[in-house]
């Protein structure tokens, strides 16, 4: 499973993690706390797999944040919102995705929601690394493999 998601709000690093079988948290790396988390009753959405928009995403690597000709406006995404997949407690042994508004993290709360409906995750090809008999070497994490959609550009001219 990958319920471990590094991302940036500002300066601050944080993580999306599930420590709970149904619940969301966010990790701040710095400290090691926990200073966000679905609450308890939140529902039966078990999480497998987390991912949240960066920098990286969009853009390539000819201007680094905090390099000299970085911008502000180089910031998008900050990190404010993210994406979940797993499944319900006793449904079929579909993924479904869902929505996660991480605006307010730093205030305590994680919000998920079901923006798209039930959509079911097409996972074809995809084999756990976790559950491999072959040892695979440590990379780079990558966006899902069922992600496939590219993000729009954002970069202004110079």
């Amino acid at each position: 499973m990958k319920t471990f998601e590094p991302f940036r709000q500002g300066s601050r690093e944080l993580a999306l993690i599930s420590r709970s079988y149904t619940q969301t948290a966010v990790l701040d790396l710095a400290s090691g706390e926990v200073i966000a988390e679905e609450p308890a009753d939140s529902g039966g959405f078990c999480p497998v797999g987390f991912y949240v928009p960066d920098w990286w995403d969009l853009h390539n690597a000819s201007v680094f944040p905090g390099s000299e000709h970085w911008r502000a406006d180089y910031e998008w995404p900050t990190g404010d919102f993210g994406f979940v997949w797993g499944c319900e407690w006793g449904d079929d042994s579909s993924w479904k995705v869902q929505y996660l508004d991480l605006s307010d993290v730093q205030r305590g709360v994680v919000r998920r929601d079901e923006r798209f409906g039930y959509v079911e995750l097409a996972v074809f090809g995809f084999s756990n690394p976790c559950l491999s008999l072959d040892p695979v070497p440590p990379q780079q994490s990558g966006r899902p493999p069922f992600i496939t959609e590219q993000w729009p550009s954002t970069s202004a001219a110079c």
